[in-house]
């Protein structure tokens, strides 16, 4: 007999008599519609006689009819009452909680309250009230806890229904409102108490220093680890974790065999961490690295440790009783997948071949990302690295940090000075970052101009904590030049990728000027030349014009790429350091790309490349790699030299933190490699190096 009953607002349980064998397929019909197969179809459990449950959502639908595989329809008649569930749930209690997943998944009523007060209802007359053991422990986000239990399943409370994953530890998180909830599992469903003793939060937890407190503690984060990713929890255990943290503890002292420390243990802000430190270890004594932090202990595995130069630490052991240090005692790791995170603060064990171990407690690990990633690429002599440094170790942690960096909004204002032209033929975009003091050459070139007076000029302030600075310079130069220009102010230091395309997302003309802040003309009139080579060819995307040094020497007559260490690719100017007029250099023509110091582009062809790539860290290669997707795009790339500009060369780049001193340019080069090295060996057959004549290029 087939009969079926309603659960809670709008599902229904229809039961189908039925042997132990497989069940076809079933359909079902509401209210003469079409047939439709149901949301979830499952067997009787095993002990009630064998038959098919069928679960949906049917709404108050007036007529049901079924039917299995080929067989004719069956109108069911009215519903049974929910009591006729009851033989079954008494036979096996697990369906219950067979119930309450089908409801939270296929049925997508984890939030009915009546369904809850359904199978509340069902669950009550076999409920077993929980012992004394079972009760929160430790209050998290959002009303969670932390409960003693002894086995997951589903929660049942007023409000609907919830998951509770198996405990870890006898741990287990239960949703706010879990008091006075029942827990169906495998057995008979679980009372929870309805007033169990308020617990303290992880938080308090961690600033109590008594031994069981930290050992529930312990407790708790391993309960936790597979849940620190969502927002009820990361926050509590970010927090509480930064309360317990210990003094960083190194084994420095010269009189030992064995000397070390972690300087760093840098999370990645993508689930791994990096370590930067130093060993000393003259008789061979250790065996090994593990990395222990809130949520377990991960073995280092010694492939990933790269030694690297320590000046200090080999003058520090140049007399130890022992031996002196390794020629290369520092060490760079990067664990891709160091746990769930987030870590606060990790600790270090080396393993000594007596079975004792030296344990190492590291700083803080949560740092913003982008102090983060210049703390990594800060982190090694650019001496010491090679490519297979730079490709397991630096290179995928500054990946990391550069997309979390990268991810903060930005926080852009625009500021207009001056009048802004109605229709400009070019926009001027010009990033700025520390370095002001060209800002009156620039625009006075500009305003002695003629050919510049219909032009869009728009500055980019990426260095923020000098807006007020900026305004008050540019309001005074271009007041007195009687020119306008537009202000565009970065909440945060972005880069020079993102901010040459925040200028390019609100210039208004058909063409773009990227044009760097230490960019000068030498004279009027250079704008026309780059206009006129341009106009000659609709298939060139992009030209850039000469590029001198204060001393008159070439700069920058057209980029091309050469192989250097290590067989990447470098960006190489023609003629760089040349005299000024040498012939060839003089000469206009199709070259590999060009500098984004100065580069004229059609705003189309901008837009459909969809301006620099911004994975470059701080400024480097982002122009060569728009040129090589301009060209992949169809464009070409022209050289002219009758535009002529003076380039007071890197006066920007080389105040910044995260690249002067650091292996930014390697990575960026690196990355630039990766992408195109195929691209750029196929492109450069075609073109000539330096010293090579240019008649056949």
């Amino acid at each position: 007999m087939t009969w079926w009953v309603r659960l809670g607002a709008e599902a229904v349980m229809i039961v189908l008599p039925g042997g132990r064998g497989p069940t076809p397929p079933a359909e079902l019909r509401l209210d003469e519609g079409a047939p439709f197969r149901p949301l979830s179809q499952l067997p009787v459990p095993e002990g009630l006689g064998g038959g098919t449950i069928l679960l949906q959502r049917a709404g108050r639908a007036a007529a049901i009819d079924v039917r299995l595989g080929g067989d004719p329809w069956v109108a069911l008649g009215p519903p049974k009452p929910l009591e006729a569930l009851r033989p079954l749930i008494a036979k096996a209690p697990r369906l219950l909680a067979l119930l309450a997943a089908k409801a939270a998944g296929p049925l997508r009523a984890a939030s009915d309250m009546a369904l809850a007060a359904d199978l509340m209802a069902l669950a009550r007359p076999l409920a077993q009230s929980a012992a004394e053991a079972v009760r929160p422990v430790v209050l998290l986000g959002q009303g969670r806890s932390l409960w003693r239990i002894d086995a997951g399943g589903w929660l049942v409370t007023p409000q609907g229904m919830a998951r509770v994953p198996e405990p870890e530890g006898g741990l287990a998180p239960l949703p706010a409102g879990a008091a006075g909830g029942m827990l169906l599992g495998d057995g008979p469903p679980l009372l929870l108490p309805t007033q169990p003793p308020s617990p303290p939060t992880l938080v308090e937890l961690a600033r109590q220093s008594a031994g069981p407190q930290r050992g529930l503690l312990r407790q708790a984060f391993i309960a936790l680890r597979r849940h620190v990713q969502e927002p009820w929890c990361r926050d509590a255990v970010r927090d509480a974790q930064v309360l317990a943290m210990a003094p960083p503890r190194a084994a420095a002292e010269t009189a030992n065999a064995v000397g070390a420390a972690v300087d760093r243990a840098i999370a990645d802000h993508g689930g791994g961490v990096f370590l930067v430190g130093w060993l000393h270890d003259p008789l061979r004594l250790t065996r090994g690295l593990t990395l222990r932090g809130p949520f377990g202990a991960i073995p280092v595995p010694p492939e990933r440790i790269f030694r690297v130069s320590r000046p200090d630490v080999v003058k520090k052991f140049e007399q130890a009783p022992f031996g002196d240090a390794d020629p290369r005692p520092g060490f760079v790791v990067h664990v891709p997948d160091a746990g769930p995170g987030p870590v606060a603060q990790w600790r270090v064990e080396i393993a000594l071949g007596s079975g004792d171990a030296i344990e190492l407690v590291a700083g803080p690990a949560l740092l913003p990302a982008a102090q983060a990633r210049e703390a990594v690429l800060r982190s090694v002599n650019p001496l010491d690295v090679g490519p297979a440094m730079l490709d397991e170790v630096l290179a995928p942690a500054a990946a990391r940090l550069h997309e979390a960096a990268s991810a903060d909004p930005v926080g852009q204002e625009v500021v207009q000075i001056g009048p802004r032209p109605a229709r400009p033929s070019v926009s001027f975009v010009i990033p700025l970052y520390r370095n002001l003091r060209f800002i009156r050459h620039q625009v006075a070139a500009f305003a002695r101009d003629p050919m510049l007076r219909d032009a869009e000029i728009i500055y980019v302030l990426d260095s923020p904590e000098q807006r007020g600075e900026a305004e008050h310079l540019l309001r005074g130069t271009c007041g007195l030049a009687g020119i306008g220009v537009t202000l565009v102010l970065h909440g945060r230091n972005a880069g020079y990728a993102t901010a040459c395309n925040s200028g390019a997302a609100i210039a208004t003309a058909p063409l773009l000027l990227m044009l760097n802040s230490d960019v000068v003309p030498d004279r009027p009139g250079w704008m026309a030349p780059l206009l006129a080579r341009l106009d000659s060819d609709p298939r060139i995307a992009c030209v850039g014009p000469k590029l001198m040094f204060d001393d008159g020497s070439l700069q920058h007559a057209g980029l091309y790429f050469a192989r250097g260490p290590g067989n990447d690719w470098f960006n190489c100017h023609y003629f760089k350091g040349f005299p000024r007029h040498y012939p060839d250099a003089n000469r206009a023509r199709e070259v590999p790309g060009v500098t984004g110091a100065a580069m004229l582009i059609r705003r189309e062809a901008w837009d459909g490349v969809g301006g620099f790539h911004a994975g470059y860290i701080v400024g480097d290669y982002e122009d060569s790699d728009l040129c090589l997707r301009l060209r992949q795009a169809g464009g070409t790339i022209f050289y002219e030299p009758a535009a002529e500009l003076f380039h007071f060369e890197r006066q920007s780049i080389a105040q910044h933190g995260g690249y002067a001193g650091t292996v930014a340019a390697a990575y960026n080069r690196r990355l630039h490699h990766q992408r195109w090295d195929r691209t750029i060996e196929a492109l450069m057959e075609g073109f000539s190096r330096v010293g090579e004549t240019f008649a056949a290029a």
